[in-house]
């Protein structure tokens, strides 16, 4: 691994957050490094079609709220307002107290009603319902104890994630090859599904369901190097009961995956290597598409039936999860981990081949190592978090993309400048 990829993952390991890019260019808001803050500017967002996972359906919109776990000791809320075009503080909003020194371990929207965010450092998972005006009540009983979250260790994408109808929380334990799994109960309560947690022949991390949540995959645990080399898949009960899936695990070079991300049909699972100089000293400039058999004594099973070159090696990758929604979008570091490349940009055909949308990579809009729909798929938010080399902190940024029909991206407001580094969802006003 080279030096400066190492040095990143030391920072993540530090704030236990996402991995942190150490740029030397200007991203985002096109601001120059060193700069605390972005202006809102511009016109505002305009409408149509996806999901941040397991958040439940929704529609277009002209307002978007965006949670963030502040390692100062709190979870921050913006507003998007398409109309004025603005991201900023949601009025009126009094972010709840959480542990400090800490960006989380997982953070999720379910229904989008209510928000989840565990943290390893005590041990717990955090909740609260989401009001029509962006605040936050805490759900009764929170927080819930978890006492396995502080194996998690260095915190991966996708290690805390819901179904896509958003009424089961699941939960990576890698230390202990185990996944958790909760019931999202009324008014948000979470309760350990019977026989939890389920047995992984494996220290899984990164966690994905399909499109119609009947499976759930994981992804063995491999931080070292960012990526993986077999897939446990699963059968998921009307209860949230894990049953393992027909010969699973999947192991062998078609399963050396580090992410896996549902569409919405249920038809495939799209996969990252994780594989990139920065990381594990080699490209691999794809993406994998995987199908999910349907049905019978192999229900669940994958089979990959496509590599998609890209231009650059995926770190991360977003799906939309809606009804209809049909984009796929990449996201990298360049081959030094100084800054990121362009976010790229595909269509999921009827088959299950991604075709490349017209303009991707997408140069002037905000880019970053991970990326988020909303419920409705007229949005994408990318992140960025990085070591400004002027001044040697760290910078989070957020930056609001339009989602045009062909999978075009326009960033008609401009980027947030974020506090802290940390985990963050954004979701929809229920």
């Amino acid at each position: 691994m080279k030096t400066s990829a190492r040095v990143l993952l030391s920072a993540l390991m530090i704030l236990a957050t996402m991995f942190l890019a150490n740029c030397g260019g200007s991203y985002g808001c096109r601001v120059t490094f060193g700069n605390s803050t972005c202006n809102p500017s511009g016109s505002g967002i305009t409408g149509g079609g996806g999901g941040t996972g397991g958040s439940g359906g929704g529609g277009s919109s002209n307002t978007a709220y965006v949670f963030q776990v502040d390692t100062l000791g709190t979870i921050d809320g913006y507003t998007l307002n398409s109309t004025a075009g603005t991201l900023a503080e949601t009025s009126g909003y009094t972010g709840p107290t959480v542990p400090t020194n800490s960006g989380g371990v997982g953070m999720v929207v379910a229904q989008e009603q209510f928000l989840y965010a565990g943290f390893g450092i005590t041990n717990q998972i955090f909740g609260w319902t989401i009001s029509s005006d962006g605040i936050l009540k805490t759900i009764n009983g929170s927080p819930f104890s978890a006492p396995y979250l502080s194996n998690i260790g260095v915190a991966a994408e996708a290690d805390m994630i819901t179904n896509p109808a958003g009424t089961l929380l699941f939960v990576s334990d890698p230390t202990q090859n185990e996944i958790y799994v909760y019931s999202i109960g009324t008014g948000g309560v979470l309760a350990a599904v019977t026989g939890s947690p389920f047995a992984v022949p494996f220290p899984p991390l990164n966690l994905a369901t399909d499109g119609l949540g009947q499976f759930l995959y994981a992804v063995d645990d491999n931080t070292a190097t960012h990526t993986g080399s077999e897939i446990a898949a699963f059968s998921i009960s009307s209860s949230g009961v894990l049953t393992a899936v027909t010969g699973s695990p999947f192991t062998g070079t078609n399963f050396s995956m580090w992410l896996l991300k549902g569409e919405p049909t249920g038809q495939f699972m799209i996969g990252t290597s994780g594989n990139s100089v920065a990381y594990s000293g080699v490209d691999d400039d794809n993406l994998y598409v995987f199908n999910i058999t349907p049905s019978g004594t192999s229900a669940g099973a994958l089979t990959q039936v496509a590599v998609v070159p890209t231009n650059y090696s995926p770190f991360s990758i977003a799906v939309q999860s809606n009804t209809g929604g049909d984009q796929v979008y990449s996201f990298s570091f360049n081959d030094t981990a100084t800054g990121f490349n362009a976010v790229e940009g595909y269509t999921i055909s009827s088959s299950g081949t991604l075709i490349r949308d017209t303009g991707s990579p997408f140069s002037g809009v905000g880019d970053g190592s991970w990326g988020q729909f909303d419920q409705s798929g007229d949005l994408l938010f990318v992140y960025s978090s990085y070591i400004n080399p002027s001044t040697s902190l760290l910078q989070t940024q957020l930056a609001p993309l339009d989602v045009a029909s062909g999978g075009a991206l326009t960033q008609p407001v401009s980027t947030l400048t974020l506090p802290t580094a940390g985990f963050w969802v954004i979701t929809d006003p229920n």
